[in-house]
């Protein structure tokens, strides 16, 4: 049967909770990105920490018709999250509010409340869309015990050595990010250590957490293969931590792990590590890590129904303890009705993994045959590849994705490509996107960014394809009638 492109701001799945929302043109991309009402009225789900479910929304606009609230509207997973946030950007909150067990939060409109919701959204604090209708109809709430068991279990054998009660499980992906970049800096900063070295292109939240990060030094060093640099800095001794994705996405490229524990320990830096892009089912990080982060939106809810983020110490780092009691202080738990979905899903993560990695080695190896095709990028090939293939688990492959440069107009080739199209990969459902686009849609547009972007080794329109678990065939035919002259 073949796939089909859904329609402008169609979700994938066909649910109230979907992850994906679906952008079929680059024009539909464009509006997207500069709020035009053409899109936006027809949105009503996506990616979460970028598109506001309409239950949530809905939550956030009884809750202060009830309690006599005005203003900009944040309904969020706690007041502590609510009053670090506001610190950290200077907004001021009018109201504070329990509503249930999250938290609704008001700002007057302007640029606090702008810089508010940024951080929001990369931290991933926003309610879920089930907690949200859960409130709306006035169900009682589940302790997610079993559930939350359920998920230790299944994460267990992929993070050895760490106890169960310590494999927290966070909202999102970032959310256990953000929680292990604080954890590092409340263990390093007593010691006069507060500066990050981001090694690799990084997700965009990741970066712009950093970024956005007051009194601490941001050090890019953009080749994940220039250990050299990142040893020359980490000389300096301010150093609190190395963070780097493994491997990192869109480039799926890998740094030389086990040289960077090294030149971390030598240097008295934490590293931190992230396996999104290729899900811990794949990769064996822990050994080197003094933290491990992951989203468990992409591949363990392969679905495309829930978000969630996992993180766990190495018990057996120096400061472990302290990391650890740090991370639990920072992280917002993944609320029960989540854990539920999320344990329904989570037992087929390395069968889904398995499958994923051997279709897209496939497609990938006839996309790097057609001649609109200028070069495919995956995590097991290039000049990375063997400090990729180090880290990999016993008959893993490389994941779900596949980055793209063409030779033709990506533009025409994107509007015709009939597969689901938005953000999110992992998932059971092919999608494809113009990645540079949706994550850094103001470089893109200008002469400037676009330079800037090449000078990291990217194609600014680059496709990021994420292969779902369709017949191959199928798959095929939906690139093939795309990339025909």
């Amino acid at each position: 049967m073949p796939i089909l492109s859904p329609a402008l701001g169609a979700t994938v799945p066909d649910s109230p909770h979907a992850t994906v929302v679906c952008l079929p043109t680059l024009a539909d991309v464009e509006s997207y990105e500069r709020k035009e009402e053409r899109v936006w009225k027809l949105l009503r789900a996506g990616y979460p920490r970028f598109v506001r479910n309409a239950l949530v929304t809905r939550a956030a606009e009884e809750a202060a018709r009830r309690l006599g609230r005005a203003g900009e509207l944040f309904p969020l997973v706690s007041e502590a999250s609510a009053r670090r946030l506001a610190e950290h950007v200077g907004a001021t909150l009018t109201s504070v509010d329990r509503v249930g067990d999250w938290c609704l939060v008001t700002t007057s409109a302007g640029d606090a409340a702008l810089r508010l919701a940024k951080m929001v959204q990369h931290t991933g604090s926003l309610i879920s869309s089930r907690q949200a209708e859960a409130w709306l109809a006035g169900s009682a709430m589940n302790d997610g015990a079993a559930a939350l068991a359920s998920i230790r279990e299944a994460l267990s054998p992929l993070l050895p050595g760490v106890a169960a009660d310590d494999i927290l499980v966070a909202t999102s992906g970032m959310n256990a990010v953000d929680a292990g970049i604080a954890a590092v800096d409340a263990v390093q900063r007593p010691r006069g250590r507060s500066a990050w070295i981001q090694l690799g292109w990084l997700y965009v939240d990741s970066t712009r957490l950093f970024g956005k990060a007051r009194e601490a030094k941001h050090h890019f060093v953009s080749d994940v293969r220039d250990l050299a640099s990142v040893e020359r800095l980490l000389a300096a001794g301010d150093i609190a931590g190395v963070f780097t994705e493994v491997p990192n996405n869109p480039q799926l490229e890998t740094a030389d792990i086990p040289a960077l524990r090294a030149l971390c320990d030598k240097h008295g830096a934490k590293l931190l590590l992230d396996p999104s892009s290729v899900g811990l089912a794949t990769v064996d990080v822990l050994p080197f890590a003094d933290i491990v982060v992951s989203s468990l939106t992409k591949y363990a809810g392969s679905e495309g129904d829930v978000m969630a983020g996992v993180i766990a110490v190495h018990p057996s780092r120096e400061d472990a303890t302290e990391l650890l009691a740090a991370v639990r202080d920072r992280i917002e738990p993944l609320h029960a009705l989540d854990l539920a979905a999320l344990a329904t899903q989570i037992g087929r993560m390395a069968e889904v993994t398995h499958r994923l990695s051997a279709t897209a080695a496939e497609i990938a190896r006839r996309l790097a045959a057609h001649p609109a095709v200028a070069r495919v990028r995956t995590a097991d090939q290039g000049p990375t590849a063997a400090a990729y293939r180090r880290l990999l688990r016993p008959g893993a492959g490389a994941g779900s994705l596949i980055t793209l440069e063409l030779r033709s107009d990506m533009r025409r080739v994107y509007d015709r490509l009939a597969v689901a199209k938005g953000p999110s990969f992992g998932l059971r459902y092919t999608l494809a996107a113009p990645f540079l686009w949706l994550a850094h849609f103001d470089e893109v547009t200008n002469e400037q960014g676009r330079a800037h972007i090449r000078a990291a080794g990217l194609d600014p329109d680059l496709l990021r394809v994420s292969v779902g678990l369709e017949p191959v065939e199928d798959i095929w035919s939906a690139f093939e009638a795309a990339l025909a002259k």
